[in-house]
């Protein structure tokens, strides 16, 4: 005999999700606006002032800890590329981790990057660590898939 089940509504759902689980949802929230305020709307100062802790230790070989080597980091490209732009293709989060998968562009027509993010954030909800690792996107491929 078959028999309907009551499909679970998106707010009994939340109810019955464990802490971890509503802060890696929280974390990922506010990496994807951090991101966007940051590599979309190019409000870097705001993004930091937003998502990023005091305490915030980057692993990329290029920039140096803390917010404000954030800001300086990125604020030339962004300058002399006003149409840059960061597509987010995936997105993961478990316990106080969140990846990004991303498509950044310094513009349309350019084939741009392929990138994986990386942050650690704290109990509060802002990012206190990074790492990325970043390819150029090739006309081809090899194996003649693509980046995404």
């Amino acid at each position: 005999m078959l028999s309907s089940q009551p499909t679970k509504s998106a707010s009994f759902a939340a109810a019955c999700t464990t802490p971890a689980q509503q802060a890696a949802e929280r974390n990922k929230a506010n990496v994807l606006a951090f991101y966007e305020l940051a590599f979309n709307q190019h409000k870097l100062q705001e993004a930091v002032d937003q998502y990023i802790s005091s305490e915030y230790r980057q692993h990329n070989p290029e920039v140096a800890d803390g917010g404000q080597a954030f800001i300086d980091a990125f604020a030339p490209y962004l300058k002399a590329t006003p149409n840059a732009r960061a597509h987010i293709k995936r997105v993961a989060a478990e316990g106080d981790l969140v990846w990004l998968h991303v498509h950044s562009q310094s513009d349309a027509q350019d084939r741009g990057q392929a990138v994986v993010d990386i942050f650690r954030l704290d109990n509060h909800g802002k990012i206190i660590e990074h790492w990325d690792v970043i390819q150029n996107v090739p006309e081809k491929t090899a194996s003649g898939r693509g980046m995404f």
